[in-house]
């Protein structure tokens, strides 16, 4: 079989970095193309260990990948999205913060090529969605409050991964984000029977944590997940790249791939 070529977008940040090294260790890729906002020049590529003759624009990386990975941030899934479509490109998003319209752009996206979005690309984590539906499925009427913990560096709060988890828990109670609850300074008031909270950390270099816990009238239970390493968000979206390359055009998410 042949391998899946891959690019890399943001090539220069924290998340490229790790990327590098995940297509380097998988033997099912092939690194053709990485590209930054700012130029890539032949001392970048022999500092990153890489070949002289990869591509290093946008362009020309949309043109040689199978499919590119995309960390990087919402504003640059617009240019992204239509290199994607122009270039028969698939697209592994991880990238967090996202709003409705950026929804609305990979869904409209999905029918032209293939696109893959996970807010986190752990599969530990994807698992710890289906532990924590579990969880909340039997303690209906427990209280329930997310936390999370990041690197000082993180831009979003909270985090595109918790808000993910209290999406899972709220499906599996019937429920929605309209009990999400985001900022308790601004509500003068006793906590509502269906609110899901949500408190974020910041500091240091924590890679992400995470933590469900359910409050009852006499104890309390908690559901955590610890990152120890960047490795495993890119691990998980180089392996997502090789799966997304053999499907058909579409919009697909961690659910799809753990079914497959």
């Amino acid at each position: 079989m042949s391998k899946v070529k891959i690019a890399i977008a943001g090539v220069l940040g924290r998340m490229g970095q790790n990327l590098i090294e995940s297509v380097q260790f998988n033997e099912g890729v092939d690194l053709v193309g990485v590209f930054d906002k700012n130029p890539i020049t032949d001392e970048l590529l022999q500092s990153m260990k890489l070949n002289s003759n990869i591509a290093t624009t946008s362009d020309a990386a949309f043109d040689q990948a199978d499919v590119v990975i995309d960390f990087t941030s919402p504003s640059a899934l617009f240019m992204f999205a239509e290199s994607a479509v122009a270039h028969n490109a698939g697209l592994v998003i991880g990238t967090t913060g996202l709003e409705k319209k950026h929804f609305d752009l990979l869904e409209q996206t999905s029918k032209a090529t293939k696109v893959f979005y996970a807010p986190n690309m752990s599969l530990g984590v994807n698992s710890f969605f289906q532990v924590a539906r579990n969880a909340a499925s039997r303690l209906k009427d427990y209280d329930i409050e997310i936390i999370e913990s990041h690197h000082r560096f993180k831009k979003d709060s909270p985090s595109g991964t918790a808000i993910k988890l209290g999406e899972e828990i709220a499906s599996e109670l019937g429920r929605n984000n309209k009990d999400f609850v985001f900022d308790r300074q601004q509500q003068i008031a006793e906590r509502k029977k269906y609110d899901i909270g949500f408190s974020s950390i910041r500091g240091g270099n924590i890679p992400g944590e995470h933590t469900v816990v359910f409050h009852g009238e006499h104890e309390s239970i908690e559901v955590t997940h610890r990152a120890f390493n960047r490795k495993i968000f890119s691990d998980g979206a180089v392996n997502a790249s090789v799966w997304l390359a053999s499907q058909t055009n579409g919009y697909y998410n961690y659910k799809d791939l753990l079914k497959s």
